[in-house]
């Protein structure tokens, strides 16, 4: 028996501006797409990772998440961390750094952080 970890999940208000700004701000591109009188849901991914972010959109929602006190995340790694922070900063999404582990956080247009974090070597 094994489990392996598939993707991770996230509410978001507009499936457009949220697929644009993965694209944009981490290279994660639409995998696939589906829709039901209630929900839109979306998978996004690249070939580096096996692991997807499925995003879901609740059709006739008209307000934001309550993300609560709960910093949920989820982390990519990127082989140029300088360069990837001058997109995010200018792109807006530039959120805090924490220097002390050598990575930083963005916000997606939802609240949603995403930890950016260097190759290891």
């Amino acid at each position: 028996m094994f489990f392996r970890l598939e993707h991770n999940c996230i509410y978001v208000s507009d499936m457009k501006r949220t697929l644009a700004f993965y694209e944009k701000a981490v290279d994660l591109k639409l995998l696939r797409q589906k829709s039901s009188e209630t929900i839109e849901v979306a998978f996004i991914g690249n070939e580096e990772s096996s692991q997807q972010v499925e995003i879901i959109r609740e059709i006739g929602r008209n307000k934001p998440y309550d993300h609560g006190d709960n910093s949920v995340h989820f982390a990519l790694r990127t082989d140029d961390i300088e360069a990837a922070k001058a997109r995010h900063t200018e792109m807006g999404c530039f959120s805090y750094d924490v220097p002390e582990f050598g990575v930083y956080y963005i916000k997606d247009p939802d609240g949603y952080l995403i930890e950016i974090m260097p190759v290891r070597k």
